[in-house]
């Protein structure tokens, strides 16, 4: 696709429109014929044509292609019809298209090329659309426009020195009146203000005085018909890193090429351009790359890059973790910040593999005291086992159970009469086991040199 080429203005008014840009703004005519007045500007032609009665104002936009048959037959196979007739002249052909929200694209096929103005410079054209996201289709799929810059809510497509800029109609703040116009244009000169002071000695009032936007320094003025006309000064300087910035960019993340992924996930759906947070981050990443090759490039000056970022202090090298060690484990919320331990301590010791958990203290329990006067176990010293662990050397002690004692091992446990039959190596046991000691009292009464014996088992 060609260059945008010329701005044209239909108006029922043309003495009048032609006496506002020639008289007010001081632009000089480089053709006049009857119904056609063209203007001297830079880059881009601005064109007053005249309407028949009762036909309202419009802006058409004017694009160069070297065969106009050839391009309305890949527009015909993409399923763009041209609007109306073709109209030719001894200068041009000319093609109409009308865009998703109506506005009038020519399509111009020169015949002798037209003369270039030196002043004012006509920099850009500017389509406000509602529909944006079938628009920025319609412009880069079908016309084949190439995108040179994209922000948030605008997308610029190159079309040679004057740009053709595609705006969000709720989005488009960079500029405050024009969104309320489907269609309007920007003229540049390199000293705005002064040529806003020039205005305003000719009884010219601004909608917008100068102020600085997202594009760039900008006013507005109102001319006969009621259109805004853009007053630029010169493009805001790029910064250093966004200029480095775009050796690294892709455009893998281009708003086009996602509308093309929504269009193949969902066929059926409406395209669109997804989150606007996408492009937002698709800016932060250009411009943190740009940022870093910066960083890269002042380093190398300094003799290499020093993460330590101080005033000449050297950091702490980076050791990776040795092989097989314990991750790393981030600590859940409300546990206790890590403490440094006090320089001179002693040094962590990992516990040995098979060992005991740790198991934290119940709350409320004594805090544990280390004790100072402990002395420190010899080397080969048998470690310490827990006494439900610790082995016996003859084995585990039998405990054989009886029959009579309730189950729990709990209670008192229940009498059992003593049998009758003799005990080895004395007398039978008496009957009832009360009664006199046979024999008599035990010889040797008292003991010697030790407290009384306690009364007997028949004296109780």
């Amino acid at each position: 696709m060609g260059r945008l080429s010329i701005v044209v203005l239909f108006t029922p008014e043309l003495a009048r429109q032609r006496e506002f840009y020639e008289k007010s703004l001081g632009m000089s005519p480089a053709t006049s014929v009857a119904r056609w007045v063209q203007f001297g500007t830079r880059d881009a032609a601005l064109a007053l044509r005249a309407l028949e009665t009762g036909e309202k104002p419009r802006i058409e936009l004017g694009f160069d292609v070297n065969s106009l048959d050839g391009r309305l037959s890949q527009l015909a196979a993409r399923g763009v019809k041209p609007a109306g007739t073709l109209e030719e002249s001894p200068d041009c052909r000319i093609a109409r298209l009308a865009d998703p929200e109506g506005n009038v694209i020519q399509l111009v096929e020169r015949r002798k090329p037209t003369a270039a103005g030196a002043w004012p410079r006509l920099s850009h054209a500017i389509v406000n659309a509602q529909a944006f996201d079938a628009c920025a289709h319609f412009y880069h799929d079908a016309l084949g426009f190439k995108i040179a810059k994209e922000r948030e809510h605008w997308m610029e497509f190159d079309t040679g020195n004057a740009r053709l800029t595609l705006h969000a109609w709720r989005d488009a703040d960079g500029l405050p009146l024009s969104p309320d116009q489907r269609v309007a244009f920007a003229l540049m000169d390199d000293d705005l203000d002064a040529w806003a002071d020039e205005l305003r000695g000719r009884g010219v009032r601004f909608a917008t005085t100068p102020t600085e936007e997202e594009l760039g320094r900008m006013a507005e003025v109102e001319d006969a018909d009621g259109w805004f006309v853009v007053l630029r000064g010169p493009s805001p300087e790029v910064p250093i890193e966004e200029s480095l910035a775009e050796d690294y960019a892709d455009e893998e993340g281009t708003r086009i090429e996602q509308i093309r992924k929504t269009a193949d996930v969902e066929p059926g759906a409406r395209p669109g351009f997804g989150s606007r947070k996408l492009a937002r981050k698709k800016i932060e990443r250009v411009a943190t790359k740009g940022f870093d090759a910066l960083q890269r490039t002042r380093d190398a000056d300094r003799g290499g890059f020093s993460p330590s970022g101080g005033s000449g202090g050297a950091s702490r090298p980076f050791t990776p973790r040795p092989e097989g060690s314990r991750p790393f484990t981030p600590r859940p919320e409300g546990s206790r910040p890590f403490t440094p331990r006090p320089e001179g301590s002693r040094p962590f010791t990992p516990r040995p593999e098979g060992s005991r958990p740790f198991t934290p203290r119940p709350e409320g329990s004594r805090p544990f005291t280390p004790r100072p006067d402990r002395p420190p176990r010899p080397e080969g010293a048998r470690p310490f086992t827990p006494r439900e662990d610790r082995p016996r050397p003859d084995g585990p002690r039998p405990y054989p159970p009886r029959s009579d004692r309730p189950s729990g091992g709990t209670g008192p446990r229940p009498y059992t009469p003593r049998p009758d039959a003799p005990r080895p190596g004395g007398p039978p046991r008496r009957e009832g086991g009360s009664g006199p000691r046979p024999g008599g009292p035990r010889p040797g009464g008292p003991r010697e040199g030790g407290p009384p014996r306690g009364p007997r088992r028949d004296e109780r």
